[in-house]
């Protein structure tokens, strides 16, 4: 099955454009009534719950969600990426390309 993101409201709408011109399934936080809500508690629960993979920054979640299983999977963009654009693009493209959403199931990516 075909990843699709669920992106928290940290991440910018270019890069979802981005993602949805190359046929990727986008849904924004913002859009569905999830501005500052808790990573742990909202975020993560909601994305689980429409079988999406959950798209952050927040490296402290990101690491508390390791000992997690009961979720879609969770993708950490290296803070050294927050203003390339391109590249998160690329590298979540390249991962959506490698990877099911069975495959994520549980399991937390970090990509740089």
């Amino acid at each position: 099955m075909t990843i699709r993101f669920y992106f928290d409201e940290n991440m910018r709408r270019v890069v979802a454009k981005g993602l949805i011109q190359r046929g990727f399934e986008v849904t924004m936080g913002v859009d569905v009534g999830m501005r500052q809500k808790d990573d742990d508690m909202e975020h993560l629960p909601y994305a689980t719950e429409h079988g999406m993979v959950l798209v952050a920054f927040d490296r402290p979640f990101a690491g508390r969600t390791m000992s997690k299983t009961d979720h879609a999977g969770l993708v950490c963009i290296d803070d050294k990426l927050a203003e390339d654009i391109g590249s998160i693009i690329r590298v979540l493209v390249e991962f959506a390309e490698t990877h099911t959403i069975t495959d994520v199931q549980g399991k937390v990516f970090w990509l740089k």
